[in-house]
């Protein structure tokens, strides 16, 4: 059975790291393996937390949870990313967020897409047949401008980028994030836009996804930011 390294990060995540500790020494295992895979280790890189994320996972560490700690300062998510993904030693990578929004029950839509012929299955909440619980409404309006601006910066024909769940080959994922250049939350749209410029095919899977309430992510602003940075970013790879 091919095995499967699940990558997330974590900053400042004291309040919402019990919850992910929990499914991964319980229910975590049996989901990946409905998935058609084996969970050889879950990668949780901590990207210079100031709270008690770093001490929560080094006592937390185990046979398949590895923390990745010590950086001392904050980089940003997608040099988190990048960092546990150039660790990881399954076959696949999975991304995932630390409040598992979209939950590993849903691993085997993006499964089924890469045995279909799919190269990257990224979860969504843009397209039919998602399910969205509780997200605010400002949250999707701003989702849904941020998606149409991204399409015309870039051409991207993948209408939510941002949902932290992605499925793809480790190799793969080992050869686009070596050359990132967005370490902050363009990351997603800079591993998407690279993967299709490499010819790469990319399934866009419909997925259920559960707003946390507790996220401190500011959309408004972070889209703001995002977009300066995809702007930058489609310049430089196009």
């Amino acid at each position: 059975m091919k095995t499967l390294s699940l990558v997330i990060p974590a900053y400042d995540e004291e309040a919402r790291l019990p919850a992910l500790l929990e499914t991964l020494a319980t229910t975590a295992e049996a989901a990946v393996e409905r998935a058609g895979l084996e969970l050889l280790e879950a990668i949780v890189v901590d990207d210079g937390s100031g709270d008690g994320t770093r001490e929560i996972l080094a006592a937390a560490a185990a046979s398949k949870l590895e923390p990745v700690l010590g950086r001392a300062e904050n980089r940003g998510k997608g040099a988190s990313i990048a960092e546990g993904v150039a660790r990881a030693e399954g076959d696949y990578v999975l991304l995932a967020d630390v409040d598992l929004s979209t939950p590993l029950e849903e691993l085997h839509k993006l499964t089924a897409a890469l045995a279909g012929g799919a190269d990257v299955a990224v979860g969504s909440r843009a397209v039919a047949g998602a399910i969205v619980e509780r997200s605010p409404a400002h949250r999707k309006l701003t989702g849904r401008a941020f998606g149409a601006t991204v399409w015309m910066l870039t051409g991207l024909r993948v209408r939510d980028t941002q949902n932290g769940f992605k499925l793809l080959p480790a190799a793969a994922a080992k050869g686009l994030f070596s050359e990132q250049l967005c370490p902050g939350f363009a990351y997603d749209v800079e591993l998407l836009m690279r993967a299709e410029r490499a010819g790469m095919r990319i399934a866009e899977v419909p997925v259920l996804y559960v707003h946390d309430t507790r996220s401190r992510v500011r959309v408004g602003s972070a889209s703001v930011r995002m977009l300066g940075e995809v702007a930058r970013l489609s310049y430089r790879l196009r």
